[in-house]
């Protein structure tokens, strides 16, 4: 039996049971209007697959996303719990997020002209197992919230 540990909780996990799914983490902002996040999804693939046919879907899906202005900043393989990783790090004016999903959304009407969000995106592959994080900041506070996030990446270990 596994189980799963989450800050202040705590469950056992059924043998039987597949753990896929998606966990969000918010950092604390000084700012009421940014909600800096960290979106772990683990999902137990069907076949092998090596890290870079797997970050080359993750990627496609982020550029598939539609957005105006979408650009890569850089993209490079790094070491998560001693495995090979891969990440990028990509950015986009929300000034198209606004446009996309219309004026109405809650939050949205908070987006200013210019405004820009920068996302950090790393995925892995343990066994049959692939773990992608997605950690969106704003991005003139992209060097304050990455810190934190990049300490976070180096307590990642397997039991």
């Amino acid at each position: 039996m596994g189980k799963i540990v989450l800050n202040d909780m705590e469950c056992e996990i059924p043998s039987s049971w597949q753990d896929q799914g998606m966990v969000t983490l918010t950092i604390p902002s000084t700012d009421k209007n940014v909600r800096p996040n960290v979106i772990c999804t683990k999902e137990q693939l069907a076949e092998a697959v090596d890290l870079q046919t797997y970050f080359a879907k993750i990627k496609e899906a982020v550029k598939a996303r539609g957005i105006q202005n979408f650009q890569i900043l850089d993209e490079r393989e790094i070491k998560i719990a001693g495995l090979p990783a891969m990440q990028m790090v990509c950015v986009w004016d929300l000034e198209a997020i606004k446009q996309m999903m219309g004026e109405n959304q809650e939050g949205i009407q908070n987006i200013q002209p210019g405004q820009k969000v920068q996302q950090i995106q790393v995925s892995f592959i343990k066994d049959q197992t692939a773990v992608n994080l997605t950690a969106s900041f704003p991005a003139d506070q992209f060097d304050l919230y990455a810190r934190p996030f990049q300490k976070f990446l180096a307590t990642i270990k397997f039991n």
